[in-house]
Protein backbone atom coordinates (compact mmCIF):
# COMPACT_ATOMS: atom_id res chain seq x y z
CA UNK A 1 0.00 0.00 0.00
CA UNK A 2 1.71 3.46 -0.96
CA UNK A 3 1.54 6.06 1.52
CA UNK A 4 -1.13 8.48 1.15
CA UNK A 5 -0.03 11.87 -0.83
CA UNK A 6 0.04 15.32 1.29
CA UNK A 7 -0.94 18.38 -0.51
CA UNK A 8 -0.59 21.89 0.37
CA UNK A 9 -3.19 23.89 -1.59
CA UNK A 10 -2.69 28.29 -1.64
CA UNK A 11 -5.40 29.69 -2.75
CA UNK A 12 -7.87 31.76 -0.99
CA UNK A 13 -10.74 30.91 0.49
CA UNK A 14 -13.41 32.42 -1.76
CA UNK A 15 -11.70 30.16 -4.75
CA UNK A 16 -10.59 26.97 -2.72
CA UNK A 17 -13.80 25.09 -2.68
CA UNK A 18 -13.90 23.35 -6.41
CA UNK A 19 -9.80 22.29 -6.00
CA UNK A 20 -9.74 21.69 -2.36
CA UNK A 21 -13.14 18.91 -3.50
CA UNK A 22 -11.37 17.44 -5.93
CA UNK A 23 -8.34 16.78 -4.17
CA UNK A 24 -9.91 15.28 -0.88
CA UNK A 25 -11.73 13.26 -3.80
CA UNK A 26 -8.88 11.84 -5.14
CA UNK A 27 -7.36 10.75 -1.61
CA UNK A 28 -5.15 13.15 -0.95
CA UNK A 29 -4.27 14.82 2.37
CA UNK A 30 -4.49 18.85 1.62
CA UNK A 31 -3.40 21.19 4.23
CA UNK A 32 -5.35 24.37 3.04
CA UNK A 33 -3.19 27.80 3.48
CA UNK A 34 -4.46 31.28 1.73
CA UNK A 35 -1.19 32.99 1.16
CA UNK A 36 2.66 32.90 0.80
CA UNK A 37 3.90 34.07 3.94
CA UNK A 38 1.13 31.17 5.73
CA UNK A 39 2.65 28.74 2.82
CA UNK A 40 6.17 29.84 3.89
CA UNK A 41 5.40 28.84 7.69
CA UNK A 42 3.78 25.58 7.12
CA UNK A 43 6.45 24.16 4.96
CA UNK A 44 8.97 25.01 7.46
CA UNK A 45 7.06 22.81 10.09
CA UNK A 46 5.14 20.24 8.26
CA UNK A 47 7.08 17.19 7.10
CA UNK A 48 4.83 15.75 5.01
CA UNK A 49 4.00 17.86 1.78
CA UNK A 50 5.05 16.36 -1.13
CA UNK A 51 3.22 18.72 -3.65
CA UNK A 52 2.26 22.13 -3.52
CA UNK A 53 -0.88 23.21 -5.36
CA UNK A 54 -1.16 26.91 -5.83
CA UNK A 55 -2.66 29.32 -7.69
CA UNK A 56 -1.31 31.63 -10.34
CA UNK A 57 -2.21 35.03 -8.32
CA UNK A 58 -2.16 35.51 -4.35
CA UNK A 59 -2.78 38.36 -2.60
CA UNK A 60 0.67 38.38 -1.57
CA UNK A 61 2.60 37.16 -4.31
CA UNK A 62 1.98 34.50 -7.14
CA UNK A 63 3.22 31.28 -8.30
CA UNK A 64 6.71 32.63 -8.59
CA UNK A 65 6.95 33.66 -4.57
CA UNK A 66 5.97 30.28 -4.08
CA UNK A 67 8.50 28.92 -6.06
CA UNK A 68 11.06 30.70 -4.47
CA UNK A 69 9.78 29.78 -1.34
CA UNK A 70 9.53 26.01 -1.87
CA UNK A 71 13.46 26.24 -3.47
CA UNK A 72 14.59 27.95 0.03
CA UNK A 73 13.43 24.37 1.34
CA UNK A 74 15.94 21.90 2.00
CA UNK A 75 13.59 19.39 0.74
CA UNK A 76 12.71 18.53 -3.04
CA UNK A 77 8.49 19.44 -3.15
CA UNK A 78 6.67 19.62 -6.88
CA UNK A 79 4.70 22.95 -7.34
CA UNK A 80 1.73 22.69 -9.64
CA UNK A 81 0.11 26.14 -10.66
CA UNK A 82 -3.65 26.68 -11.09
CA UNK A 83 -5.29 29.10 -13.67
CA UNK A 84 -8.72 30.20 -14.98
CA UNK A 85 -7.16 30.08 -18.00
CA UNK A 86 -5.33 27.68 -20.59
CA UNK A 87 -2.00 29.84 -21.27
CA UNK A 88 0.53 28.66 -23.15
CA UNK A 89 2.75 31.27 -22.41
CA UNK A 90 2.28 30.08 -18.71
CA UNK A 91 2.50 26.89 -19.02
CA UNK A 92 6.06 27.59 -20.19
CA UNK A 93 7.18 30.16 -17.83
CA UNK A 94 6.02 27.54 -14.75
CA UNK A 95 8.22 24.62 -17.06
CA UNK A 96 10.89 26.94 -16.76
CA UNK A 97 10.81 28.51 -13.67
CA UNK A 98 11.19 24.70 -11.89
CA UNK A 99 7.45 24.40 -11.40
CA UNK A 100 5.97 20.89 -12.42
CA UNK A 101 2.51 21.49 -14.46
CA UNK A 102 -0.76 23.74 -14.37
CA UNK A 103 -4.33 22.89 -13.63
CA UNK A 104 -6.73 25.15 -15.69
CA UNK A 105 -10.24 25.73 -14.17
CA UNK A 106 -12.76 24.30 -14.47
CA UNK A 107 -10.88 21.62 -12.22
CA UNK A 108 -11.71 17.86 -13.75
CA UNK A 109 -11.09 15.52 -10.68
CA UNK A 110 -9.45 12.38 -12.45
CA UNK A 111 -7.28 15.38 -14.03
CA UNK A 112 -6.23 16.70 -10.42
CA UNK A 113 -5.84 13.45 -9.69
CA UNK A 114 -3.55 12.28 -12.41
CA UNK A 115 -1.19 15.71 -11.92
CA UNK A 116 -1.04 15.46 -8.49
CA UNK A 117 0.30 11.70 -7.90
CA UNK A 118 2.78 12.62 -10.98
CA UNK A 119 3.98 15.51 -8.99
CA UNK A 120 4.07 13.52 -5.78
CA UNK A 121 6.23 10.38 -7.31
CA UNK A 122 8.71 13.18 -8.57
CA UNK A 123 8.87 14.44 -5.47
CA UNK A 124 9.73 11.32 -4.21
CA UNK A 125 12.47 10.31 -6.78
CA UNK A 126 14.27 13.77 -6.48
CA UNK A 127 14.14 13.59 -2.34
CA UNK A 128 15.55 10.14 -2.56
CA UNK A 129 18.27 11.19 -4.88
CA UNK A 130 18.68 13.80 -2.74
CA UNK A 131 19.44 11.28 0.69
CA UNK A 132 21.65 9.27 -1.73
CA UNK A 133 23.52 12.31 -2.72
CA UNK A 134 23.93 13.46 0.96
CA UNK A 135 25.12 9.89 2.10
CA UNK A 136 27.71 8.94 -0.67
CA UNK A 137 28.78 12.99 0.23
CA UNK A 138 29.18 11.96 4.16
CA UNK A 139 30.62 8.42 3.11
CA UNK A 140 33.22 9.80 0.88
CA UNK A 141 34.22 12.30 3.64
CA UNK A 142 34.38 10.27 6.00
CA UNK A 143 36.92 8.25 4.42
CA UNK A 144 39.07 11.65 3.20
Amino acid sequence: MQPKITAMLIMSRERRLPLLEALETGGFDVLPVCDCNEARRMLETEPAVQVVVTDARLHDGDWRRVCEIVERGRRRIEVVVCSCLGDPKLWLDVLEQGGYDVLVEPFEHEEVRRIVEAAAGRSLMRSTAQALNHKRNAARAAVA
